[in-house]
């Protein structure tokens, strides 16, 4: 029998990290209409009604299969192959070695060491900005991008400065993480076991990294907003949403 939910806390909270992807489906509205009797404000829930509330949280947000049918998995097998490169297990578990080692806040830290933390960005540092945003491009990937366009993304990451800690976009991989062994679960290339043990790999890289779920969501959203080059509102609007919601699972698993 597959072990579809979690059994343990860390499990949980560590689930919590793809919370973002989940809510893209708006599910949180759908899981307050469940347990909303529960979460009246001010009123102090028993240990009984927690673990109620948690359970339930945990059928939208805690499951591997995220608590679909098996008709998606076709589109997931789309997904992982047009997105992921995924094909099978091994390119699964290549590309979850790849976000839990490298992933995009490497290449993000990289970026950041090249300029100053504040002040003018003098023509030199710009030049070896450049050279490490595109290193790694291939001739495929033409970003048609200008100095006026790099010098505008080096002053962006120069203001991240001000919203980010030493783990810098840690938050954007792990979410990442989270939902690409669900994926791959679903897709059926890794079994219940081998996701849950990929999801455990994240709790050292994780740990001691945010204090609470508000320094996680900014890390996030930087993240996202590297990775696409734009800013997406609604993106931003998920993230306020399981900060504020009383039925997110972020209000029930602390940092600290």
């Amino acid at each position: 029998m597959q072990r579809i939910l979690p059994e343990t806390n860390l499990e949980k909270k560590l689930m919590c990290l793809g919370a973002a992807f989940v809510e893209e489906n708006q599910v949180l509205d759908e899981v307050f209409q469940v347990v909303g009797s529960d979460l009246e404000e001010g009123k102090e829930l028993t240990d009984d009604a927690k673990e109620h509330v948690i359970n339930e949280i945990g059928e939208y947000f805690f499951r591997l299969d995220m608590n679909y049918g098996p008709q998606i998995k076709g589109d997931c097998i789309g997904i992982l192959e047009e997105f992921w490169g995924v094909k099978d297990q091994k390119s699964a578990l290549s590309a979850l070695e790849n976000i839990r080692t490298q992933g995009h806040r490497t290449k993000f830290n990289v970026l950041r060491s090249c300029i100053s933390a504040e002040g003018e960005i003098d023509p030199s540092a710009l030049e070896k900005f450049k050279k490490v945003f595109s290193f790694d491009l291939e001739e495929s990937q033409d970003m048609q991008m200008g100095d006026e366009d790099y010098q505008k993304l080096a002053h962006w990451m120069q203001r991240t400065h001000k919203y980010l800690k030493d783990s810098g976009i840690l938050a954007w991989d792990a979410a990442r993480y989270v939902h690409l062994a669900r994926l791959s679960f679903i897709a059926g290339y890794l079994d219940d076991n081998e996701t849950w043990a990929e999801i455990l790999k994240l709790a050292p890289i994780t740990e001691g990294h945010f204090g609470n779920w508000m320094e996680f969501a900014q890390s996030f959203l930087i993240g996202r907003t590297f990775w696409s080059g734009s800013d997406d509102p609604a993106v931003k609007t998920i993230c306020e949403r399981l900060l504020g919601h009383p039925a997110s699972p972020w209000q029930f698993f602390e940092w600290n």
